[in-house]
């Protein structure tokens, strides 16, 4: 059972700085591009059954992906705090085919929208969404810059959680 836990901004940031430092460690470590996956959740609460839904069913659309295409994952790793579900895939394959393959992902898979799949070059260098001239995601109730939305909290969270529940029950 996942229990909705509110979030302070301390634990979000706190949990950002983990994050770059472990892809840090895997890209010195490997050398390799990094696939760093996390879901889209709005909102305080990151971790909830819908979050427990897409983040599984990610990780399962990523390595079915490469395994589809015949790479090899050098590292694949998890870790669950409670600011999110954060998956490592580290790859042996060139980071702009890897991230060709995440965007298709992202746009292929029903709940792909709800995934972030950031893909960061083995020269540490994030490649973009931009890079491959896709433009940036869109908000998931109007065709405005999701960034934009968030930021300016055009809409209420309780509609953007709805969406996403949506999204999930018309999953499963």
């Amino acid at each position: 059972m996942i229990i909705a836990k509110e979030l302070l901004l301390e634990q979000l940031l706190e949990a950002r700085e983990y994050r770059a430092a472990h892809q840090k460690e895997l890209m010195k470590k490997y050398r390799f591009p990094l696939v760093s996956f996390t879901v889209n959740m709005p909102g305080p609460v990151k971790k909830t059954y819908e979050s427990s839904i897409i983040f599984e069913e990610g990780c399962r659309a990523i390595v079915k992906k490469l395994k589809k295409a015949g790479f090899c994952m050098e590292y694949f790793g998890t870790n669950m705090p409670i600011t999110g579900y954060e998956a490592y895939f580290v790859v042996k394959i060139d980071e702009r085919s890897l991230k060709a393959y995440m965007l298709e992902i992202e746009s292929e898979h029903p709940l792909g929208r709800l995934f972030d799949l950031d893909v960061i070059g083995s020269d540490g260098v994030p490649i973009s969404r931009e890079d491959f001239g896709h433009s940036k995601r869109k908000c998931l109730l109007c065709d405005e810059d999701a960034h934009s939305c968030g930021r300016s909290r055009k809409h209420p969270l309780e509609a953007l959680t709805q969406k996403i529940q949506s999204m999930v029950d018309s999953y499963i």
